[in-house]
């Protein structure tokens, strides 16, 4: 049953290391932008959005719908690099252990 007793160790130090890099990513922030950089939004690697910002000159205009249009495409790019962020520290944790990609 050493064998068994080895997976288990294995898998405790896989566990603590995903909670390690998990911690890590929500540390860091990623940046999404649309409309030339018209609006911009910040995201924690946990995908919680925590700052936007808008040009004073999108607000100027009159056209609120394009203004949400851009809100909404910044939201969704930061949101698709923390999520690309993830995967990536993900990727060279299963690298590191020898596993194949794409299991994280």
């Amino acid at each position: 049953m050493a064998g068994f007793g080895d997976m288990m160790k294995q898998a405790q130090k896989v566990k603590a290391e995903m909670e390690r890099i998990q911690a890590e990513v929500a540390a860091k922030t990623v940046e999404g932008s649309a409309g030339g950089g018209m609006v911009t939004v910040v995201a924690s690697g946990k995908g919680e959005l925590l700052r936007v910002k808008i040009d004073p000159e999108v607000v100027r205009g009159d056209d609120l719908e394009m203004l949400q249009d851009l809100v909404t495409a910044a939201a969704n790019d930061a949101l698709q690099k923390a999520r690309e962020l993830l995967t990536k520290e993900m990727g060279r944790l299963a690298g590191g252990l020898g596993l194949p990609p794409g299991l994280f």
